[in-house]
């Protein structure tokens, strides 16, 4: 389960763009063809380079989190970030709005953010980094 809610945290820097992707596809628009290499055209249909699409495989950090995300416990993660943004957005809940799991994935979201907090605030260059950083967050 922290796996999932780090992830969720560092859903920017998990994998670049489609083209830096570490297990990027080409694949062909007109006839589906798909090449894990870089290709000028579709070697099935002949397509020019203009019809290939990048995109990120299927071993792609990311997609294996959105993979993660859809199992049972992945959900339940989703659901939780969900109650914080409704409650970012002004909705009260209280604790006969969730069940005991829920709660306790509430609590692991909030030390993960506080590590993670923790962790940018000592990775900070500078004091105005770190003043930056704090602001930020405000």
């Amino acid at each position: 389960m922290r796996f999932l809610i780090r992830g969720v945290f560092q859903q920017g820097g998990l994998c670049p763009r489609e083209d830096e992707c570490p297990d990027h596809r080409y694949t062909c628009r007109l006839c589906g063809f798909t090449a894990s290499e870089e290709v000028d055209g579709c070697s099935r249909c002949g397509a020019g380079w203009k019809s290939i699409d990048v995109s990120h495989g299927p071993n792609c950090p990311k997609n294996l989190l959105d993979e993660a995300m859809n199992t049972p416990v992945g959900v339940l993660v989703r659901r939780c970030f969900r109650f914080l943004n409704a409650k970012t957005m002004g909705l009260t809940i209280t604790f006969s709005d969730i069940t005991e799991e829920e709660f306790q994935v509430l609590e692991l979201i909030e030390a993960e953010r506080a590590e993670q907090i923790k962790t940018g605030d000592e990775n900070a260059q500078s004091f105005q980094e770190l003043l930056l950083r704090r602001l930020s967050r405000r």
